[in-house]
């Protein structure tokens, strides 16, 4: 064990700023969803609270406030352990960061070669989950409708499975039985359309009304007909080296912090 005064400055300091960094944008993740939370449910009265007390699994891992305030807590954490242990010259902390980063890292190694290995099973159950789960889910929660309609404007898709726009029937208000009073009866939500605008400020949002009874040849005239799984993975594929040299760029990272704070705790 080297003494204090064999300890590196500038590698302290580099590995104090690297994880304070990270530190920062973790703080930030915590009091962004944390607010966003609290707005979005500021308003439930007590007549809402006997049904929001049964809360499912998924009602949190679809709750994008949670996913983002959880994220932010485990970057805090582990960023918090680096800050302090390069400052106070603590070996334990600095492991406990080495440690934890090590096993992000390696879990998401794992993830990265099962999606490889079994893509086709895993696409099923995604596609299941999402389909059971989102868009039934549409009309109740502001975030999780913000996002479907991001990702149906983006990747020009309409639902989630391969039967693409028909998938709507699963949700409240867009099924076609016809026991169902909604005015949305049939249709899909305005962002599956291919001009969504009636003009460049003026959302056109009776567009998808009643096209799920339309052949799909019929349909694709109005609206995007494939499912977004399908198209999302297409794209990836299209995008497949940008993709790869994120992931490549985000474990240099991780596997930079931890060879400086592994460094820095032997020097002490």
């Amino acid at each position: 064990m080297c003494g204090r005064d064999d300890v590196s400055t500038p590698l302290k300091f580099m590995v104090f700023f690297f994880n304070f960094i990270f530190w920062c944008a973790g703080v930030l993740f915590i009091v962004v969803g944390s607010w966003a939370y609290y707005e979005k449910h500021k308003f439930t009265t007590s007549s809402s609270d006997e049904k929001s007390s049964h809360v499912e699994f998924f009602d949190l891992i679809f709750d994008l406030t949670i996913l983002i305030v959880i994220l932010g807590c485990i970057i805090f954490v582990i960023a918090f352990a680096g800050c302090i242990g390069a400052l106070r010259e603590n070996v334990c902390l600095l492991k406990f960061f080495c440690y934890a980063l090590g096993a992000v890292l390696f879990i998401e190694l794992v993830l990265a070669v099962l999606a490889f290995v079994f893509t086709h099973e895993i696409k099923a159950k995604v596609t299941e989950v999402f389909e059971d789960q989102l868009l039934v889910r549409y009309r109740d929660d502001d975030d999780l409708r913000n996002l479907i309609d991001w990702a149906q404007k983006t990747f020009q898709c309409c639902g989630i499975g391969s039967d693409g726009y028909r998938d709507w029937s699963s949700n409240l208000y867009f099924n076609c039985t016809d026991e169902n009073p909604s005015m949305e009866r049939c249709g899909v939500p305005y962002s599956c359309c291919r001009r969504p605008d009636i003009q460049e400020a003026l959302v056109n949002t009776e567009c998808g009304h009643g096209k799920q009874s339309l052949t799909r040849s019929e349909a694709e005239r109005f609206i995007y007909t494939s499912g977004c799984i399908q198209e999302a993975l297409y794209t990836a594929k299209q995008n497949l080296y940008v993709i790869g040299g994120v992931a490549l760029g985000v474990a240099v990272i991780q596997i930079l912090g931890i060879f400086l704070a592994r460094s820095l705790a032997s020097q002490i």
